[in-house]
């Protein structure tokens, strides 16, 4: 049996669990699998959070059954923070995405886990980096309605008791430093110093009170601890002042969640949700040279974001399958507390120099800010024929800088009998700076702006053809979405004298188009299996900020960006991407590969160098000089990853074994700029080399479901 959710089709993406698992080169983790994707890409190539359409990384949101995830990446890349065998699949809105999600105006990844538990059962996979496993039972009912957890083993008529809910607990433990190690030094000759530790756990719970009343409980943590210290002898061409680089991060953050249903019928539902993140970072580094300025000495940082919400989610089918209406209210309290000290910069796009005291100003940590947001949105789905109309309108008010977001949204869209289907979407998007914390994390000082800084703003726009021909689905997007009032780094006086960490100046525009093939398989189903996609990017951005003396006639206004008023490539437009995913499943054995070409982020080329005159030596200290940021792009990169799987089934369940290797003919394009803080600039300084590190990468394992 085949069939879709009540969603829109336009702009969004579905993976189910199967999928994400089959994905070569994902070390079986749901995030690093949505890169398959059209238009996703990561910041750093192979790791680093997701860029989505050419937007900022920072304004993507990730929820998990509606409740939001605000460290969903273990290392901001490494790994997803949810076990994959808990999720059913997950939603990926490239962008123009419905009213119901807020906090957000790039992208949205939404996670929706099981919902369903009718026997014991669970999964383990153990592999090269990391353990994971599942346990899950049903939770039963006597006749007498006493509630009890079966035996694993054991067989209960079906008259004998009934499904009362469920309990299902995973989690996942990272061992890098047992074997990445001693592998990365027989692959390249070097030694690894250091690697991360981390692991995280997830409970999830449900009980029907009744036939029309539910309970559900979600909790969910994580850890990231790693310390590095560079102890050795720093290769000659490096800057000597990073001799004795200090930096340690320790980041653990929990969630919870209590769901209320009440279904009293088949056209009426609500859900009522409370909610609260707790998360405490701690981050440290020092530059020890005495060379270095003395900004760059015991930077520390402990932040407490802690975030508590409510909302309530009602759906009302006023006439079935033709109208129907849903809403409702929210309230978010965001208690952030952050101590120590941070750095602000004063210099955008200019480049970087640890001997330079003027590029950053050190801020002392003493904060403790509550802000609160008040909202909530209403939309309608109208259905005739073939036609889908869904409008929709978003609001939210921070009571901080006491401003009142009005977001219309809306998809209209049209499916022919030949399984054609044209759909156009579009939004406003708004979202208050203030309660990201992730950027709280490191600006602990931006949570306190109010009236002076407006909120965050996009228009998005798509339209879209997609045509279904049986397990095969061809699919044509094109988008143009626009971001104004970013928030933008710059320390400064007002006219007033006031102090001001930043302005809203900065403005952004992504535009392109994406194509998709994809042929779908049954379960247990042989033959061919995968799909291929090509996304075309454009991302342009500008801050906006003044670079003059003197700006708004006050004295000592004078740090900026010198490129504040163009649009320049923006750090992650990737104009170029073809990925491809083909797998062949024959009874035991799965063979899959993926391929992807892609050009190169942009880079700030060297065009000139400073000689350090306060540098001691020995020798000497050239800084380089760059050109306007993003004006080069490194060569095409492109990589094979392959992936073989024999999966036994037992009575039981099944044993799936796996081996992968990624980057199979070990590709190493020039992808890195190299300067040699020895020398002057000339011909042969600044060099473009090769990516150092590990670049063919095996990963091995095995998968138990019982």
């Amino acid at each position: 049996i085949t069939g879709e959710r009540d969603i829109q089709k336009v702009s969004r993406y579905t993976m189910t669990v199967k999928e994400l698992k089959e994905v070569p080169a994902s070390f079986g983790d749901s995030i690093s699998a949505l890169t398959s994707l059209p238009g996703v890409i990561r910041t750093d190539g192979f790791f680093g959070p997701l860029v989505i359409r050419g937007g900022l990384d920072r304004n993507n949101n990730y929820f998990i059954d509606d409740i939001p995830i605000y460290s969903p990446l273990h290392f901001g890349g490494l790994h997803s923070v949810i076990n994959n065998n808990l999720m059913s699949e997950i939603d990926l809105f490239s962008s123009a995405f419905p009213a119901q999600y807020g906090s957000a105006n790039a992208a949205v990844i939404s996670i929706n886990t099981v919902d369903s538990v009718k026997e014991f059962g669970g999964y383990a996979d153990i592999g090269l980096i990391s353990a994971s496993g599942l346990v899950q039972t049903p939770i039963l009912k006597t006749k007498d309605g006493k509630p009890y957890f079966p035996s694993p083993t054991g067989y209960i008529e079906k008259e004998e008791a009934e499904n009362a809910g469920y309990l299902i607990v995973s989690g996942r433990y990272g061992y890098l430093s047992l074997l990445v190690p001693t592998m990365y030094y027989l692959i390249t000759g070097d030694k690894l110093e250091s690697v991360p530790d981390y692991w995280d756990y997830q409970v999830k719970g449900k009980y029907y009170l009744n036939s029309r009343n539910s309970i559900t409980v979600l909790f969910m943590g994580s850890k990231d601890y790693f310390v590095f210290t560079e102890e050795g002898e720093l290769e000659p061409s490096d800057d000597p002042l990073l001799k004795g680089f200090q930096f340690k991060t320790d980041k653990m953050a929990h969630g919870q969640g209590l769901y209320y249903t009440w279904q009293p019928n088949e056209r009426i539902s609500n859900r009522l949700v409370a909610y609260a993140s707790l998360t405490r970072s701690y981050t440290y580094l020092n530059l020890p040279s005495t060379e270095a300025a003395a900004v760059w000495k015991d930077i520390n940082i402990t932040s407490l974001p802690y975030v508590f919400g409510l909302k309530d989610r009602m759906k009302v089918q006023v006439v079935e399958k033709i109208l129907e209406f849903r809403g409702g209210p929210e309230y978010t309290v965001y208690h952030f507390v952050a101590r120590g000290k941070t750095l602000q910069n004063n210099a955008l796009n200019d480049g970087w120099d640890p001997a330079d005291p003027d590029q950053f100003t050190p801020i002392v940590l003493d904060e403790d800010t509550t802000n609160q947001t008040v909202g909530g949105y209403i939309e309608a789905k109208l259905t005739v024929g073939g036609l889908t109309f869904v409008p929709g309108f978003r609001s939210e008010y921070l009571d901080r800088s006491k401003e009142i977001t009005r977001d219309p949204r809306g998809m209209l869209s049209y499916e022919f009998p030949t399984g054609t289907t044209l759909s156009v979407a579009a939004g406003k998007y708004s979202y208050f700076f203030q309660t990201n914390p992730n950027l709280f994390d490191f600006l602990p000082h931006i949570a306190k702006i109010g009236e002076e800084l407006e909120s965050e703003k996009a228009v998005h726009r798509v339209a879209g053809i997609e045509q279904a021909i049986g397990m095969w689905t061809i699919k044509l997007e094109g988008f143009y979405n626009n971001y104004w009032n970013l928030a933008e780094s710059f320390p400064h006086y007002t006219s007033s004298g006031e102090f001001l960490e930043g302005l809203t100046s900065g403005k952004m525009k992504a535009y392109g188009f994406e194509v998709l093939i994809k042929k779908d398989l049954r379960e247990d189903q042989n033959g061919i299996f995968g799909w291929a996609n090509y996304t075309y990017t454009q991302s342009k951005y500008k801050s906006g900020l003044p670079w003059i003396e003197d700006y708004m006639g006050i004295p000592g206004n004078d740090l900026g960006d010198p490129y504040g008023d163009r649009f320049i490539d923006s750090d992650y437009e990737q104009e170029h991407a073809f990925k491809l995913v083909l797998g062949y499943r024959h009874n035991r054995h799965q063979l899959s590969g993926k391929f992807q070409y892609y050009t190169s982020m942009p880079y700030y080329p060297i065009v000139g160098a400073e000689q350090d005159t306060l540098y001691p030596g020995p020798g000497d200290r050239y800084v380089p000089a760059y050109d306007t940021p993003n004006s080069a792009r490194f060569e095409a990169d492109h990589r094979l990853d392959l992936r073989y799987t024999y999966k036994i089934n037992h009575s039981w369940g099944y044993i799936s074994w796996y081996v992968e290797l990624i980057n199979v003919y070990n590709h190493q394009p020039k992808t890195t700029q190299e300067w040699d803080y020895r020398y002057d600039y000339s011909d042969s300084n600044p060099k473009i080399v090769k990516t150092e590190g590990l670049t063919l990468i095996p990963n091995f394992g095995v998968e138990v479901k019982f």
